[in-house]
């Protein structure tokens, strides 16, 4: 019987033969600013157009993806690291068949002695598995969301129209993003129309490169939908409940945005942010 380290040197070079995936993370200075549900939706917005899309529930403590699918996991990325699981087997499937990985808990936590190699090994299995790799991480700038994002190469910052919103994210990109040569896409929410979108997102966009010296790719808006929280009490995404919607509409065309987007330059996937973390000490 092959153990672990054989099956998975046999699904690497299996996989290799594919593209590597491409990872988003997604992101927030605040609570409450619609990150996980758009995480959600894009994912399903990729689906739809054709792309295999997995997403990795960051978001310690809070099983919100979970929540919002209406899947539940049997597994996690602990059981990986603790309990001699392989990747596949701690992979759910979702609406439309978006796969799910939940991340178990709190990394920071890694007792010494754990084969991090063997983990690693699992993950670059997922670098080829899907096209799309979508990580939502929690709100705010805690240590572990500090973490991710340093290690990450593309970003998604969520704004809104509120005040605190737009000032979390400035400092979110000051303390996590500004020194690294990464990608950084902005979606203004929550906004009432066009006209609020556009002043919004030109003077954060002044502030940032002004301040920062940080570029920022803008993906768009989406407007304030009561349907959206509806969707989410009904555990039922909004681009599956109301598929024709204007909302689920301007989704899919952000999605297609991203897809139509190269890469950033350096695309290191899903194992080169875990690579990062642990050689960093970020999970110490």
């Amino acid at each position: 019987m092959m153990d672990q380290a054989e099956s998975l040197r046999r699904l690497i070079s299996q996989k290799k033969k594919l593209k590597k995936s491409r990872v988003l993370t997604i992101t927030g200075g605040k609570g409450g600013i619609g990150k996980t549900c758009i995480s959600v939706n894009l994912s399903l917005g990729l689906k739809k157009l054709g792309y295999n899309v997995t997403i990795i529930d960051a978001d310690l403590g809070f099983s919100n993806v979970e929540i919002e699918l209406g899947v539940t996991s049997k597994y996690t990325l602990l059981d990986v690291l603790y309990n001699n699981k392989m990747i596949t087997e701690v992979i759910s499937e979702g609406p439309l068949g978006i796969k799910y990985i939940s991340s178990g808990g709190d990394f920071n936590l890694i007792n010494e002695g754990v084969d991090l190699s063997l983990f690693l090994n699992n993950i670059k299995i997922l670098d080829y598995y899907s096209d799309f790799i979508i990580i939502d991480t929690g709100a705010g700038l805690n240590n572990i969301v500090n973490n991710f994002l340093k290690a990450a190469d593309e970003v998604l910052v969520i704004v809104t129209p509120e005040p605190t919103s737009i000032m979390d994210a400035y400092t979110l990109i000051k303390y996590s993003l500004k020194d690294n040569d990464k990608k950084i896409n902005v979606l203004i929410n929550k906004v009432k129309n066009f006209e609020e979108y556009r002043e919004i997102y030109n003077r954060f966009e002044a502030v940032v490169k002004n301040y920062l010296g940080v570029n920022l790719n803008d993906l768009g808006y989406l407007e304030y939908d009561d349907k959206m929280m509806e969707c989410i009490i009904e555990q039922n995404p909004i681009l599956l409940k109301y598929g024709n919607s204007k909302t689920s509409k301007k989704i899919l065309t952000i999605a297609a945005k991203i897809a139509d987007q190269p890469p950033p330059m350096e695309n290191g996937g899903l194992f080169g942010i875990f690579s990062k973390l642990f050689n960093r000490g970020g999970f110490r």
